[in-house]
């Protein structure tokens, strides 16, 4: 599981993989990181990006989050399954599908449905990283795409209904932070649908990573402006939530650069969801393992999908 550059990226920023726990200090003296709920502010801006959080993220900042992805690999992935499963419907045009991106980030998927032609609504809590994807978003045509800040509770009175459907991606529903605002945030997205809308929903699969000691998942390496950026993350897990540190290093011309930042999130459950989409009147339609769409399997698929159609 740990290959050398996970343990070189975890040498350099001094986090000891070897404790149950990540200590509080996570790299040397030049900033420090606490573990927090991922729903609070974050008050504790990095040096490369002075913008301040307020949102649900383990990451100090929006640029430093969109920094840390190879978004290119992970368009690749998603967009072709997000298209076959929302479709155009017979004697519609594809600007007719009004689609939700349900805690939408920096908006990368969010402009990447608009410009196959979907109507997208981008939705987020975060101010931070809705100024990151209105920045992506320029060029788009606004009858398109917009952006709009909030909770899961308030997804139906800040964003709308009767939508065709609705999307949450890369373990933003487990960054909510518990688990009534995760299940919350499951009736929402139904709320938000009308009938035969369509629920796609990507998390982790967590149920094998809490049998690992350490849980390190990484490293993943994206370029950013022809610099590499190497970034890995680390879990903990205790009862009823989960503890992930993400750590990024990149290195400039006097040196490695570090960023380090924990929050606490919800291990969000096959059964969680299963209840969940049952309580909100969503059928499950499919469950998979990873964007390949082969059938999910507890104990051996990495992500967790659900897809799931409002009846």
């Amino acid at each position: 599981m740990h290959n050398y550059a996970t343990y070189y990226v975890l040498n350099i920023t001094k986090v000891q993989i070897s404790t149950p726990h990540p200590p509080p200090d996570l790299v040397n003296s030049t900033f420090s990181s606490r573990i927090k709920p991922m729903n609070e502010p974050c008050k504790h801006p990095t040096d490369a990006d002075p913008q301040p959080r307020n949102d649900n993220s383990i990451f100090r900042s929006a640029r430093s989050y969109d920094r840390s992805i190879n978004w290119s690999a992970r368009l690749a992935r998603e967009m072709p399954v997000l298209k076959s499963i929302f479709g155009v419907p017979d004697g519609r045009e594809m600007h007719d599908v009004r689609i939700i991106d349900a805690g939408c980030g920096t908006g990368r998927q969010t402009r990447a449905l608009a410009e196959l032609g979907y109507t997208v609504v981008g939705y987020d809590l975060s101010d931070d990283m809705l100024a990151v994807a209105r920045e992506h978003a320029e060029g788009v045509a606004p009858e398109r795409l917009k952006f709009v800040a909030g909770d899961y509770s308030t997804i139906t009175q800040n964003a709308g209904k009767d939508f065709d459907g609705i999307y949450c991606l890369g373990n933003a529903l487990a960054a909510s932070g518990s688990r009534e605002v995760a299940r919350e945030a499951i009736m929402q997205f139904a709320a938000c649908l009308k009938s035969g809308g369509r629920v796609f929903i990507q998390i982790l699969n967590f149920a094998p990573m809490q049998k690992e000691k350490p849980c390190v998942r990484g490293p993943r390496v994206a370029t950013v402006d022809g610099r590499e950026m190497i970034s890995t993350r680390l879990f903990h897990f205790t009862e009823g939530s989960v503890d992930i540190t993400n750590i990024t290093i990149w290195r400039e011309d006097d040196g490695w650069k570090k960023n380090a930042h924990t929050g606490q999130g919800y291990a969000v459950s096959q059964a969680d969801m299963q209840n969940w989409c049952g309580e909100a009147g969503l059928r499950i339609d499919e469950e998979w393992g990873s964007y390949a769409m082969e059938p999910f399997d507890l104990e051996t698929s990495v992500d967790y999908i659900t897809v799931a159609t409002k009846k």
